[in-house]
């Protein structure tokens, strides 16, 4: 497994647990197997496959950062930062973007949530999580180096158009996330290895990995 993936541990449809150069970063936790004291969480919508107020409070210390778009805040009233699409924190050496995450011709995630992927790095590597999303134009302003991409093609956009949005984001590699429980499976998955001009690595949920 590429090197870039270290520490990596996806748990199911949206949810990622990195650790890496003494930080510990949660996007979405639900359904985390194991024990976890996250540095940062990062929320991007209040969808109950992808928001578990039990699932935080396992991985939340005292000290953890909450982070979730401006439009949560009824759900969870008590998150340190609320951000909006195109808004930039830098906090404590870690610097987190917030972009777009939504349907472009389907009603299941709408532009007026205002919710949210996250661009961020830790140490040299920069991580894009897209969310719950469509291919979106704003995807051509962002740079990473790895995308975690949703693949499900009922809720989000599906295998080919994750292949352009590892493109259009200059994405080195594509973790695809959210496939597997109702919506494409590991054959669909792996035609990502065809389109995308990078790399592909397919997490096993838990962790384990089969890189192209």
């Amino acid at each position: 497994m590429s090197e870039l993936l270290d520490g990596i541990t996806w748990f199911r449809g949206s949810s990622l647990r990195i650790r890496r150069m003494g930080l510990e970063i949660h996007v979405d936790p639900i359904h985390v197997t194991d024990n976890s004291k996250a540095d940062f969480v990062l929320l991007t919508h209040p969808h109950y496959d992808n928001f578990s107020e039990n699932d935080i409070e396992r991985v939340r210390t005292s000290e953890t950062i909450i982070i979730a778009p401006a439009s949560m805040k009824h759900q969870l009233a008590d998150a340190d930062h609320f951000m909006r699409p195109g808004d930039m924190l830098q906090i404590e050496g870690f610097d987190v973007l917030a972009v777009p995450a939504h349907n472009v011709d389907k009603k299941f995630h709408t532009p007026e949530h205002g919710w949210l992927g996250y661009v961020f790095t830790i140490g040299d590597t920069t991580y894009y999580h897209a969310g719950d999303t469509d291919f979106l134009p704003a995807m051509f302003g962002i740079r990473c180096d790895v995308a975690f991409l949703p693949c499900g093609g009922h809720y989000t956009m599906g295998v080919e158009d994750a292949a352009r949005a590892g493109e259009a984001c200059g994405a080195s590699t594509i973790v695809p996330i959210h496939w597997g429980d109702a919506h494409e499976d590991k054959q669909d998955v792996e035609r990502l290895k065809d389109l995308f001009s990078g790399d592909v690595v397919i997490l096993d949920r838990a962790g384990d990995a089969r890189s192209s």
